[in-house]
């Protein structure tokens, strides 16, 4: 049996974490300081995200984060997707059947690449959702990971050790002389998803190092926290890369002309930063 038919079988079975408690409906970024009610789990005392300070931070020698099938070409028929809080494409298996993993640092395991989706600000406003040494960039982009161990998001969310994220930073620049494959792609995309539940197809393979772009994979703040979205389970292991990525003005105008499930301009959809309560935070010099 191919990769690509093992995907589409088991795809259905896994659930991204933007829909992983509950409808665009139920919930939304402008009552965001009310998620708590309905949600108690976002009342915890190790949410995300984060202000992250290389000042405050731990500095022990912590290995590096170990990327396996990363520069493999994923499998099957990528697709983006318009949830109605962001966009978002499922993960398939590489075409040698396994999954792309992340293990070392601190991570509790070895964690399979589930999904990617985006965080974005405004015409007026940045929209990171980590603050970095005071600085919050123009947009956020997160890789999300399962334990091996679990079969389902949905399952992993309930354990301290379920989820992997990965951070990366996205800001625009001017004479941005830098190309992306793969993420430039997804960018592409985005104006073709711009209605609620609304979909595209990727045109060509990409591999998981295409995400990652140049971004230095040495240098990382890694701390425990929990989903962005409700149920805001506390889940993740967090793995934040500082140095961003940037893109031109007009790729990052696409993502502003993504809609709700309203019909609304889907503008500022990050969580504001978490009071960390004595949380230790490592970071990888």
């Amino acid at each position: 049996m191919s990769s690509t038919t093992t995907y589409q079988k088991t795809v259905k079975h896994f659930t991204l974490l933007e829909d992983s408690a509950s409808p665009a409906s139920q919930w939304s970024y402008e009552d965001v300081s009310r998620w708590g009610q309905r949600y108690p789990k976002c009342n915890g005392r190790r949410q995300s995200p984060i202000h992250l300070r290389t000042s405050r931070s731990l500095s022990p020698r912590i290995a590096p984060i170990q990327f396996r099938n990363y520069n493999i070409p994923l499998a099957g028929t990528l697709t983006l997707r318009n949830n109605g809080h962001s966009v978002e494409m499922e993960l398939p298996p590489t075409q040698n059947g396994a999954r792309a993993t992340i293990s070392g640092a601190r991570l509790p395991g070895t964690f399979e690449a589930m999904s990617v989706h985006f965080h974005w600000g405004s015409r007026t406003s940045r929209g990171a959702e980590h603050v970095i040494n005071g600085q919050r960039y123009d947009a956020e982009m997160h890789i999300v990971h399962k334990n091996v161990r679990y079969r389902t998001i949905a399952q992993a969310s309930a354990h301290a050790d379920g989820l992997a994220v990965l951070g990366i930073m996205i800001n625009i620049g001017r004479n941005v002389n830098r190309i992306y494959p793969g993420l430039n792609d997804i960018i592409n995309l985005v104006p073709n998803v711009q209605r609620y539940q609304s979909t595209a197809r990727l045109g060509r393979r990409i591999t998981m190092d295409n995400l990652l772009g140049d971004v230095n994979r040495n240098h990382f703040f890694t701390y425990f926290g929990s989903l962005t979205t409700p149920d805001c389970s506390e889940a993740v292991t967090w793995t934040v890369f500082p140095q961003p990525l940037y893109i031109s003005l007009q790729q990052m105008q696409k993502f502003w002309s993504v809609r709700d499930n309203r019909g609304r301009a889907l503008i500022n959809n990050y969580r504001p930063v978490q009071p960390d309560n004595g949380r230790a935070v490592f970071y990888r010099r």
